[in-house]
C-alpha cells in the first residue's frame, strides 16, 4: 500500500474518532477564571511557590493571580537579564521577584500535561496551524473510543503553549495574543 494512502486513511480514522468528542468551555470540575488579551505574548510560566502565572510579552511581564484572574504585578521593561529564552527561564516580579520560573512558549519548552489527579491535556493538530486541546479525566484518552467518556475539546486555536500548574490546580492555554486560565474545583 502506498505511504500517502496509509497516512490519509489514518488521518481520516483519527478525525472520525475525535469528532465524537464534545466541545466544552471548561472541563467538568473546573471553572474558567479569565481570558486576558496580551499583545505580543512570548512565554508563560507558573510559580512553583504560589498560585500565580507569569506572562512575558514584547512589552514586559505581568503576574496574574490564578484564583481570581487579577493582575498582581506589572513591569514594562522589554528586555533585560531577567529573561533567558535559551534556558527557558525568567525572573519573577512582585511577590515572586526572588523566584526563577521555568517558561514555555515561542522559544520552546512545555508545561506539565498531566496533574497529580491523573487528569491530562492532549494536543492534536489535524487542521494545522489550528490546534485542539482536549481535557481527559484520570484513566481516559481521546485516542481510544472505549476511553473517551468525559473527555472534552476545551480549546481550538493557534496555541503557543498549554499545561497545568506545578500544583495541578490550574490550567493555562496561551496563544500569541491571549491567555485563558481555569482552576480546579
Amino acid at each position: 500500500m502506498e505511504l500517502a494512502k496509509i497516512h490519509s486513511d489514518n488521518r481520516q480514522r483519527l478525525a472520525t474518532l475525535l469528532n465524537k468528542i464534545a466541545n466544552k468551555d471548561q472541563p467538568l470540575g473546573w471553572k474558567t477564571v479569565t481570558t486576558l488579551a496580551v499583545g505580543g505574548l512570548l512565554e508563560i510560566g507558573f510559580s512553583k511557590v504560589n498560585h500565580q502565572l507569569l506572562i512575558i510579552s514584547s512589552s514586559g511581564r505581568s503576574l496574574i493571580n490564578c484564583i481570581n484572574g487579577e493582575k498582581v504585578a506589572r513591569d514594562y521593561e522589554e528586555d533585560g537579564d531577567w529573561y533567558n529564552p535559551i534556558n527557558l527561564t525568567c525572573q519573577g516580579i512582585g511577590p515572586i521577584a526572588d523566584e526563577t520560573l521555568l517558561i514555555a512558549g515561542l522559544h520552546g519548552g512545555g508545561l506539565p500535561t498531566c496533574n497529580q489527579y491523573g487528569e491530562s491535556l492532549e494536543l492534536v493538530s489535524l487542521h494545522w496551524p489550528v490546534n485542539d486541546i482536549y481535557f481527559c479525566p484520570a484513566g481516559k484518552s481521546i485516542f481510544s473510543e472505549r476511553h473517551q467518556t468525559d473527555c472534552y475539546r476545551i480549546f481550538s486555536d493557534d496555541v503557543r503553549c498549554f499545561g497545568f500548574s506545578w500544583h495541578g490546580e490550574f490550567i493555562a492555554i496561551a496563544t500569541s495574543s491571549d491567555v485563558t486560565i481555569w482552576r480546579r474545583g
